[in-house]
């Protein structure tokens, strides 16, 4: 009698076995299936090399202390100062409005980094700034708008210190478009990858 009592503890526990191994497979199998999917057929097809690095790669190694985060003392302080350097018009249009925005190049969505940088942001009418949305990168600012930035930010220690992304490429950006102005040539209207 004993030795049935066993086989029968023995059966039922490797049913319970059993039911443990099924349920994980029910689980597991989905699960994998899913992660197949997104991995090696949505992925690949979705985002290029150049896009997953600008989405995923830049914001983790952005330097601590090129971060600002500031408030909106600090958007009045850089609204003023974009104001000053590039104008009263739209850059895009030209046009003259009471009601301009101070337009985000590489979109702060995308580019949450680069939200307080004085190197990253233009003057832009309010239509302007809408079709241009959030979609593109387009850099509607003239040479003189650029050396006047180079310019205002060597004068400023608040704005090298707190509020300038990477001077070097605005330097570079303002040289070669000053450049290719000098030669009648057009020039790229988006910013390199920062």
């Amino acid at each position: 009698m004993p030795r049935t009592h066993v086989h029968t503890q023995k059966r039922e526990a490797m049913m319970e076995y059993q039911k443990i191994f099924v349920s994980m497979i029910c689980y597991i199998t989905p699960l994998s299936v899913v992660l197949y999917v997104l991995l090696f057929h949505t992925l690949p097809t979705k985002v290029s090399a150049a896009n997953y690095y600008v989405n995923f790669v830049a914001p983790v190694i952005v330097e601590k202390s090129k971060l600002s985060y500031g408030n909106s003392a600090n958007w009045k302080y850089l609204r003023k100062k974009i104001f000053e350097v590039q104008g009263d018009r739209c850059l895009c249009c030209g046009k003259k409005s009471e009601q301009l925005h101070v337009d985000h190049i590489k979109p702060k969505s995308r580019y949450p980094h680069l939200e307080f940088m004085i190197d990253n942001l233009q003057v832009l009418c309010p239509e302007c700034n809408m079709k241009k949305s959030n979609s593109h990168e387009t850099d509607y600012r003239k040479t003189e708008h650029l050396v006047s930035l180079v310019r205002e930010i060597n004068n400023n220690k608040l704005l090298q210190r707190k509020y300038v992304y990477d001077f070097k490429v605005l330097e570079k950006l303002a040289n070669k478009r000053f450049k290719a102005e000098m030669k009648n040539r057009s020039y790229m209207q988006v910013l390199p990858i920062v």
